[in-house]
């Protein structure tokens, strides 16, 4: 289920939340949006046509949260997804929060917390936008074995405590919690957490070792680091040294392995060195020096 942002009946009330549609056009056109299940806040509409998506607009006019499904079609294509919105009287509702600030990402509609590892304390927090308090309980997946969320929970939000004990097969675990915020208002995210292993921080050589493949100015070049051992989140930096003119850090797959690659077009031809610095969620750190070369 994907939450929409809240509404209020109370003036200013005007209201706006985007449906997009990946691949729009592939088939035609013009996309067209159906309501298949439930029913949108009073107040609100949803134009039928659109060319890479709908915009969910109006005035909300009586408080209450609303689920329904939208079914997209475009040529013979056809995409199906649930939503919700909550109307409130006065002031948005209480939402539980996906931030980087402790250390969560939200990929896919999923909150990945900070990674666990077996044997150690693990807390892991799920923020509330009202940070007042309220229940929770988790009602579909399960939590790493060790790991537990007490049923209430007040200002500080709800933890995820205790010490994880398995790894899991994947090894990551799927969970989705419900509950009410200090209004009454349903709280609902799914979340998912990794169980490492108990194993030092390590930057990984690629198989050129630390002297880098070289590159050539003027063509497109990509290098990706590796590790293995500590708790994600982990984030890359230059410690020190040079990085070749041309060439930056960027994340190549998910927001929990940040700047992890080295990529763009060199613009300067020489041999740049430099110490690549690792550090993952609980602060450990690990370095790494490197040197490229790039040809004329």
């Amino acid at each position: 289920m994907c939450v929409l942002p809240p509404g209020v009946t109370t003036a200013p009330n005007a209201y706006s939340a985007t449906i997009a549609v990946g691949k729009a056009g592939s088939a035609g056109a013009t996309v067209t949006f159906a309501l298949t299940a439930g029913s949108l806040p009073p107040g609100l509409s949803m134009p039928a046509q659109g060319t890479s998506g709908t915009v969910i607009t109006g005035n909300p006019t009586k408080a209450g949260t609303y689920g329904f499904t939208v079914k997209a079609t475009d040529g013979g294509l056809t995409s199906t997804l649930a939503y919700q919105i909550t109307v409130t009287v006065q002031g948005p509702p209480d939402q539980l929060q996906c931030t980087a600030a402790n250390g969560s990402f939200l990929i896919s509609g999923v909150c990945a917390l900070p990674d666990a590892v077996l044997g150690l304390p693990y807390q892991g927090h799920l923020v509330t936008s009202h940070n007042a308090g309220g229940t929770l309980s988790v009602v579909a997946g399960a939590l790493p074995p060790g790991l537990s969320l007490p049923a209430t929970f007040g200002p500080a939000g709800p933890v995820i405590g205790g010490t994880a004990t398995q790894p899991g097969i994947e090894p990551t675990y799927s969970f989705t919690v419900a509950g009410t915020g200090d209004q009454g208002q349903p709280l609902y995210q799914a979340y998912q957490i990794t169980v490492d292993q108990n194993l030092p921080l390590t930057i990984v050589l690629p198989g050129s070792g630390s002297t880098l493949t070289p590159g050539t100015v003027g063509q497109a070049f990509g290098q990706n680091f590796f590790l293995s051992g500590g708790a994600g989140p982990y984030s890359w930096a230059v410690a020190s040294g040079q990085l070749p003119p041309g060439l930056t850090l960027v994340t190549f797959a998910g927001p929990t392995d940040a700047n992890n690659e080295l990529a763009g077009t060199p613009a300067t031809a020489g041999t740049f060195t430099f110490t690549m610095r690792l550090t993952d969620y609980s602060g450990q750190q690990a370095t790494q020096k490197f040197s490229l070369t790039i040809d004329p």
